[in-house]
């Protein structure tokens, strides 16, 4: 800040510190409206396309600790001249709650490149002192209007005392606003904190609440999901992910918004980060859950859903993949994509047995986990194709009797806890293979004691002997 405004403001703390007159609110709004203008994280000079780093914001935070800690003086002047009687204009409390809120939530987190530890503790004191001045109990109520009461879950209407009780519907809208001057397709990328209050804003939405900000929120979120730093990309699908759970089913379809952000996420499934990944395939089959949810598709054959355009990448990506964390990823998203399918999965039979038997196949360490995954797949599928289960049941119990040849072998150095789990997960797959087709099982599992193989292995396949036979009995 210039010397001039230094000045005004020292005189101004101490005519407050001092005075029992009220406060000018002209005066105040002007010189906390400059010292807002000094707090916030400054534009960045490098290029759009080159990531920022901490080198660049070595000395904001130390420079902002100053221009915070007036922003608190002057908001416990505001707060005592409220307690002592004074009545503010709706309008003045809007200029000073918007533009605190806008810049101490830059500096809440310690660990962003332009904090630290002391402008983050004063960035918390100010929120706290702008929800004292309003009487509200935090930083949601404030902006919203409402929260979720902890024990009853019931709604919380909160009234605005010196409104005449009018219903207080918080500043959330004023506060966005402010940020869409900074949060633009052409410019996000030079103002990086201004990201990361807007999604501090978005968690602070519910189901009540985020339907009427969609204008605000949508497309920031879809435009940094585009972009091609992957923890900008992350932090998009984080975004979206949260419109989507917590914005009504029916709202995102009828205004279309739900098509929009599925197609949006479609180009993301050839992606090879696994970061990118782990945060897509949860968004997208979300999207794609609310746009099959669609009352008018009800009774219709297509000849493919969304969720078949999910599977049936995920399947081209799992083909002979060879990075493990890639394997890993991709067996851990397997079973949720057949649970979100359904019966729809029975198209995909083949193609499936073809994954399962590969990575079945496959070593994949000490712990089995990919293993294990797929035969978490195995049972999702038997569950939820059960009526035509029996044409796999064949291929199926080739896979498991051989995987538990392998996992049981002498030479195998798959840990027991592990082998426990699998037998485990096979016996279960068996039974469940049984309930749908005892006959096809009892066929397919004929004579399956008398496989040469050793001790531990056979101890497996008796025990799922018995399980057939028992069900041929009952």
């Amino acid at each position: 800040m210039e010397t001039a405004d230094d000045e005004k403001i020292i005189t101004l703390l101490e005519r407050l510190k001092t005075s029992s007159e009220n406060i000018n609110e002209d005066e105040l709004i002007s010189i906390l409206s400059a010292t807002v203008k000094s707090c916030h994280v400054p534009c960045r000079d490098a290029p759009e396309d080159v990531p920022y780093d901490a080198t660049e914001f070595e000395n904001v935070a130390r420079e902002a600790e100053m221009h915070l800690c007036i922003l608190l003086r002057l908001l416990d002047s505001i707060h005592k001249a409220k307690k002592e009687g004074q009545k503010f204009s709706p309008q003045f409390l809007k200029g000073v709650i918007v533009g605190c809120v806008s810049v101490a939530c830059e500096y809440q987190d310690s660990s962003w490149e332009w904090s630290n530890e002391q402008a983050a503790i004063t960035s918390r004191d100010i929120l706290n002192k702008l929800c004292d001045i309003c009487e509200c109990d935090n930083l949601q109520i404030l902006l919203t209007g409402r929260q979720v009461a902890e024990d009853s879950k019931e709604d919380v209407d909160v009234k605005r005392k010196e409104t005449d009780n009018e219903d207080f519907k918080g500043y959330m809208k004023f506060v966005l606003e402010k940020l869409s001057e900074s949060l633009k397709k052409t410019t996000w990328k030079s103002y990086p904190a201004v990201k990361m209050v807007y999604l501090h804003m978005l968690e602070l939405l519910d189901h009540r609440t985020i339907g009427k900000h969609l204008p605000y929120l949508l497309p920031p979120a879809l435009f940094i999901t585009d972009d091609w730093e992957k923890s900008n990309k992350a932090l998009g699908l984080s975004a979206l992910r949260h419109i989507l759970t917590k914005t009504p089913s029916s709202e995102l379809r009828f205004y279309g918004r739900a098509a929009v952000i599925f197609d949006a996420l479609k180009p993301h499934l050839y992606a090879r980060d696994v970061e990118v990944l782990d945060k897509l395939y949860p968004t997208i089959l979300e999207a794609a859950k609310i746009l099959e949810a669609d009352p008018s598709l009800a009774g219709k054959l297509r000849s493919q859903t969304q969720y078949e355009v999910i599977l049936e990448q995920l399947l081209r990506e799992m083909y002979g993949e060879q990075k493990l964390a890639l394997r890993s990823l991709y067996s851990r998203t397997l079973p949720e994509v057949i649970a979100a399918m359904g019966i729809v999965a029975l198209r995909w039979s083949q193609d499936l047995m073809e994954i399962f038997e590969d990575y079945l196949a496959t070593y994949d360490g000490q712990n089995a986990e990919d293993r294990i995954r797929i035969l978490k797949g195995i049972k999702r599928y038997v569950l939820e194709c059960w009526p035509q289960v029996h044409v796999s049941i064949p291929d199926i119990t080739k896979m498991l009797v051989r995987l538990v040849y392998d996992i049981t072998h002498e030479d195998s150095d798959v840990e027991p806890k592990a082998v426990n789990i699998i037998s485990q997960e096979i016996e279960i797959i068996v039974q469940l293979l049984c309930d749908a087709a005892p006959q096809t099982m009892l066929k397919a599992c004929h004579g399956i004691t008398t496989v040469p193989c050793h001790d531990k292995c056979r101890s497996v396949l008796e025990r799922i002997s018995a399980i057939v036979e028992s069900k041929e009995i009952k």
